[in-house]
């Protein structure tokens, strides 16, 4: 029984050490350990031990093709399905089998481990209960496994959405926390750690980036920040695992990623976040500027390496076009606070009439007083509120000789630009400026940036 509890110790050491690599996504080293393992026991170690150790050597194969995103890409023309989530499916078909399998009268697979000569021995009782330890553990593979499936589904339907016009980023929160809340539970092992943990982390944070989306299409200040702090937070969190030996901490920004060889998705979420921030920098850019200097805010974004400087690409596309004002404005409703925090206990009253469409980014910073009924009236057109989800919509009026260029950034924000003379509805320069930069705050090239080039 001595021997049969160390064996067991043994088991469950080496497969901490495999799964400590998939924590590191060092999926070649377990991969190579796992395989060296298995071919060293060869003659000593059970059928169900030989077999999760094969399983463990696939699984870092999956797992690495996986974290780089080979499942979003496009299948060729009459290529053979050879994907990851078929992989995926088969290793599943065969820990549940090492899983469910139990002894049966003229079944030895747990009383018999046979060698190349095809001589077998009897297997001690504690090598039986080593068998019903690891095939515990196989059950909760299956477990992870599953979660993984649903996963792939979700992130196909992430980048599926994202050829949409606008995202529908409550629908992927509800799925993806229906996905988090449902594996809380499951394939808990304490051996299983590090693939628990970085199924979490990777979880948790999207969930935090999306809620972050939805609160700044919203315009709420706070939430949106505790959402990318939190994210923020747990980014760190997960680096300070996978690069143990690292005391660095790192900021807002993803410019330390640009020579970093780690998987594919993690990087991505790096990025996301990124261009969050980016955003985020934007919608809130005068609560935020009323904190430092402009000289400070520059060099603070900058120096966040986020993914745009909005802002300074603003200021610049204004100076060359010589346009009167390029302002965001924000169908307020019924919850509107205004700029900034506000104390939860103290409400606000529901805007009305004018200040129904507040300004929540204008440049210059003067709001254009004169002009914001005419802009009003614009964003508040329904004739062309379906064209402007698809195009920029120009609009000049001859009775005060002003042209208006808009676009809807996200469902209850309106890109408006103003010039104080007659612009043609051809000019290029201008239009491809705003389209762009309302693709860009709409963030779906972001989650489309998931698909490998």
């Amino acid at each position: 029984m001595a021997s049969g509890k160390q064996s067991a110790e043994s088991e469950e050491a080496i497969l901490q050490g495999l799964l400590a690599h998939f924590s590191k996504f060092s999926y070649d080293k377990a991969k190579e350990q796992a395989e060296k393992e298995r071919d060293v026991r060869g003659f000593s170690g059970s059928v169900v031990w030989q077999s999760l150790l094969s399983c463990v050597a696939q699984l870092a194969t999956v797992e690495k093709l996986y974290m780089n995103l080979s499942f979003l890409t496009a299948k060729g023309f009459l290529r053979k399905e050879s994907s990851v989530r078929a992989s995926y499916e088969a290793l599943n078909s065969e820990l549940t089998e090492m899983g469910t399998e139990r002894r049966r009268p003229g079944n030895n697979n747990n009383n018999n481990n046979n060698n190349n000569n095809g001589s077998s021995t009897s297997a001690t009782p504690g090598s039986v209960a080593n068998d019903g330890i690891l095939r515990h553990l196989c059950s909760h593979l299956v477990l992870f496994i599953k979660a993984r499936l649903q996963l792939i589904t979700f992130y196909e339907k992430l980048v599926e959405m994202s050829t949409n016009r606008l995202m529908n980023f409550e629908e992927l929160v509800c799925q993806l926390t229906e996905i988090s809340t449902t594996n809380s539970r499951n394939f808990h092992h304490p051996i299983l750690t590090p693939i628990k943990t970085n199924f979490t982390y990777e979880c948790d944070i999207l969930i935090h980036l999306l809620r972050s989306q939805i609160e700044m299409q919203n315009w709420g200040f706070l939430p949106s920040l505790l959402h990318l702090h939190d994210a923020h937070s747990k980014l760190n969190s997960w680096h300070a695992l996978v690069q143990s030996k690292e005391p660095k901490k790192y900021g807002f920004g993803s410019s330390f990623l640009k020579s970093w060889p780690l998987p594919a998705l993690y990087q991505w979420l790096w990025q996301a976040k990124a261009a969050l921030v980016s955003k985020f920098s934007l919608y809130f850019h005068e609560t935020l500027a009323a904190q430092s200097s402009p000289a400070e805010m520059k060099a603070l974004i900058s120096r966040q390496g986020q993914a745009c400087d909005y802002v300074s690409k603003i200021q610049s596309f204004q100076r060359k076009t010589d346009a009167a004002n390029v302002c965001l404005v924000l169908e307020a409703g019924e919850g509107y606070q205004g700029p900034g925090y506000h104390h939860p206990n103290q409400p606000t009253p529901t805007p009305t009439g004018i200040n129904t469409y507040p300004p929540i980014f204008t440049y210059p910073p003067t709001k254009p007083l004169e002009r914001w009924p005419s802009i009003i009236m614009r964003v508040n057109d329904r004739n062309t509120e379906s064209a402007l989800l698809d195009r920029v919509v120009h609009f000049f009026d001859q009775q005060i000789g002003s042209t208006y260029f808009l676009i809807k950034v996200d469902p209850k924000i309106t890109l408006v630009v103003l010039f104080d003379s007659k612009k043609s509805e051809k000019d290029s320069y201008i239009k491809d400026f705003i389209y762009d930069l309302a693709l860009q705050l709409r963030c779906n090239k972001v989650f489309a940036n998931l698909k490998p080039k």
